[in-house]
């Protein structure tokens, strides 16, 4: 197989974003370093998780994903590649021996997720701190605890890492909430 040398496509006038592309900089020949990854993640790998939260996780089907988070390190420089070929334009990656398609069934197959089946999509849901007591047990107080939808992880940590061991049901859901 011959591998073409410039890593674009045929027609470049589909690359509408390329001006400001990471890729601009590496196709000018330009020194680019590998991009600073936030692992929100980091540290879940020495976590343990109590057998009864698992359960949950299972019955949900994300115990794969538990599983890959947990076990599979980040690589940022692979990242940073994926990154310089991820278009935006087409929603694939330009790779010298062509371009590829991330489809639903990637996902499934690489995170265990499933895919069939009805749509999750957003909520209306406005009133985030009644959200996290009615699901968590528990209303973060500090404003930087909760922006909009998402909560930080050490507030996280703090509540949820360990599950009492006189836990009842609904303290173990709300764990593997």
């Amino acid at each position: 197989m011959e591998v073409i040398a410039d890593p674009g496509p045929s027609d470049r006038s589909v690359l509408t974003l390329q001006a400001s592309h990471r890729s601009e900089d590496v196709w000018l020949g330009m020194d680019v370093q590998v991009d600073r990854c936030r692992e929100h993640l980091r540290g879940l790998s020495h976590l343990h998780v109590d057998p009864r939260v698992l359960a949950y996780v299972r019955a949900a089907g994300f115990f794969t994903l538990h599983r890959l988070v947990a076990t599979v390190p980040l690589d940022r420089a692979l990242l940073t590649a994926l990154l310089e070929r991820w278009r935006q334009e087409t929603h694939s990656f330009h790779l010298p021996v062509g371009e590829v398609t991330v489809t639903l069934g990637d996902v499934a197959v690489l995170t265990g997720l499933e895919v069939d089946g009805r749509a999750v999509t957003g909520t209306a849901c406005r009133q985030w701190v009644d959200e996290c007591e009615r699901l968590l047990g528990i209303r973060p107080v500090l404003r930087a605890d909760l922006q909009g939808s998402s909560l930080r992880m050490p507030w996280l940590r703090e509540h949820f890492q360990a599950l009492p061991p006189d836990a009842d049901e609904m303290i173990i859901q709300q764990h593997a909430r």
